[in-house]
């Protein structure tokens, strides 16, 4: 899977540091609950949380968390896939 084409993302225009906030506030800290509004309201929210479920174990993707990708990877039965860097181009 390519890494999708976040050019419309709603991150873009916000300090990135917003979706990698300090991993043990996770579900429940105030910055996810932020990030998680701005990726709501985002176009390629959906193709941002495909691409997180099946490769991104840390941050804010598709407005989930962590844990919460865990858990759609455990329901779907995907296993977490190396990402090389030039898959981020």
């Amino acid at each position: 899977m390519k890494f999708p084409d976040l050019r419309l993302g709603l991150c873009r225009e916000i300090d990135i540091t917003l979706f990698f906030p300090d991993e043990k506030g996770d579900n429940g800290s105030d910055t996810y609950t932020l990030a998680r509004t701005i990726c709501s309201a985002c176009t390629v929210r959906i193709q941002c949380l495909e691409w997180a479920v099946r490769h991104e174990d840390h941050g804010m993707w598709g407005g989930t968390s962590p844990v919460e990708r865990r858990k759609i990877r455990r329901e779907r039965k995907i296993k977490l896939q190396e990402v090389l860097p030039r898959e981020y181009v």
